[in-house]
């Protein structure tokens, strides 16, 4: 009787919560706190009527602040602040405390840091040799990135924005497969593993070669 009890509280609970969900997707009103969003981090300004002159304006309300409120329509909320009432743009409002105007910088930069890396890659790839690789008798090969403790990318496919399956640190022995003017299929006997990797992070391993030309 009591799990039938809780599953009924737990299933009107979800009915609740999808029916406050509904009026904020919505824009109906809503009363209760919520918190200054602004997308810049800016204060937003506290107004006396909903108009954005500029002699309406009663105070700035900080970034972060709660507020409480009232109702709103489709562009304005009226809210309750410093015990004064009046209106603010409802977009800049969210349900939720946003997190420091500092860390969503760094978000921000980390996401268009992001974007601008692999808008380079894909420029870098456009300018690779994309034809198909031609089976070659197996060479030994080194990693050599040319600068300590860089590793180079073996690639799902010959293709710069293909998964990158792992990354060999300089000096790892592999095998050359097959190849093309920028790319080599390898294989690496440690692991057994196969993958593709710039020629250009390869060096042609001629060891063998000058020990027979020593003897």
């Amino acid at each position: 009787m009591m799990s039938r009890r809780f599953g009924s509280l737990l299933l009107v609970c979800l009915l609740l919560l999808g029916v406050c969900v509904s009026a904020l997707a919505a824009g109906e009103m809503q009363q209760g706190s919520m918190y200054v969003n602004t997308a810049n981090g800016k204060a937003l300004r506290f107004r006396s009527s909903k108009s954005t002159s500029a002699d309406n304006v009663l105070t700035e309300i900080p970034y972060g602040t709660k507020v409480y409120v009232l109702d709103w329509d489709s562009t304005w909320a009226r809210i309750r602040y410093n015990s004064a009432v009046g209106y603010v743009v409802k977009k800049h409002l969210s349900i939720a405390r946003p997190d420091s105007y500092e860390v969503v910088q760094a978000e921000r930069a980390e996401q268009e840091a992001i974007k601008e890396q692999e808008k380079a890659v894909k420029t870098a790839n456009s300018k690779l040799d994309h034809s198909k690789l031609k089976k070659v008798d197996t060479y030994d090969v080194t990693v050599r990135t040319g600068v300590e403790d860089l590793a180079a990318s073996l690639y799902a496919k010959a293709d710069l924005t293909s998964e990158v399956l792992v990354a060999y640190e300089e000096g790892t022995r592999l095998e050359v497969t097959a190849k093309n003017k920028d790319w080599a299929l390898v294989y690496h006997g440690g692991t057994e593993r196969t993958g593709y990797m710039l020629l250009e992070d390869l060096e042609e391993d001629l060891v063998e070669d000058e020990i027979l030309e020593d003897d």
